[in-house]
C-alpha cells in the first residue's frame, strides 16, 4: 500500500502562476520518486467556432509549447513529468480520463481569485471532486498582476 502520493495531475492554464502550481506538483511528486502529469486544454467551449483553422492551429502549437515548457521546467528539477493537450470539450472529462487512465493519487486544481472570465464553474468542479477517483485539492495561485513588473513612475 502507498504511503505517499506519487502520481500528480495538475491542471494547467499554461499561466505564468500556473508555475506555482506545476512546482508544488512536483515537490509532492518529487518526494515520493513520483511522476507529474500535465492536463490542459484548449478550446473548453470556448470561441474555437469563430476561429479560421490556421488560427486554431497556430493557437494550439504555441498552447503545445508552453506546456512543454512547463513538462521541461518539471523534468530540469528532476521529476518525471508528462503532458496532455487536449483540443476541445470539457476540461473536467479529460482530467477524470487522464486520472483514471494514469491511476493518480492527487490531482491539483489552480484557481486564481477574481479571475474574471476564467473563474471555474462550480458545477464542474463538484463534478470533478465526486467522479476522481482520488482526492482533488484546489490550489490557491497568485493574481496574474503579480507577474508584471510595475509601470515606471511619471515624470
Amino acid at each position: 500500500m502507498k504511503t505517499m502520493a506519487s502520481t500528480i495531475l495538475a491542471v494547467t492554464d499554461l499561466t505564468s502562476a500556473s508555475y506555482q502550481l506545476v512546482g508544488f506538483a512536483a515537490f509532492i511528486a518529487g518526494t515520493a520518486g513520483g511522476e507529474v502529469i500535465l492536463v490542459s486544454s484548449y478550446g473548453a467551449g470556448g470561441g474555437r467556432a469563430s476561429e479560421l483553422p490556421d488560427q486554431v492551429e497556430a493557437k494550439l502549437r504555441q498552447e503545445g509549447q508552453l506546456l512543454e515548457s512547463q513538462r521541461q521546467w518539471c523534468a530540469d528539477r528532476g521529476v518525471r513529468c508528462r503532458a496532455e493537450l487536449y483540443e476541445e470539450g470539457l476540461w473536467p472529462d479529460y482530467v477524470l480520463q487522464s486520472a483514471e487512465r494514469s491511476r493518480v493519487d492527487l490531482i491539483l486544481v489552480g484557481f486564481q481569485p477574481l479571475a474574471g472570465a476564467d473563474r471555474l464553474d462550480t458545477d464542474q468542479i463538484n463534478r470533478l471532486a465526486k467522479d476522481a477517483p482520488c482526492p482533488v485539492s484546489m490550489v490557491r495561485l497568485p493574481p496574474l498582476s503579480a507577474f508584471y513588473a510595475p509601470a515606471a513612475p511619471g515624470p
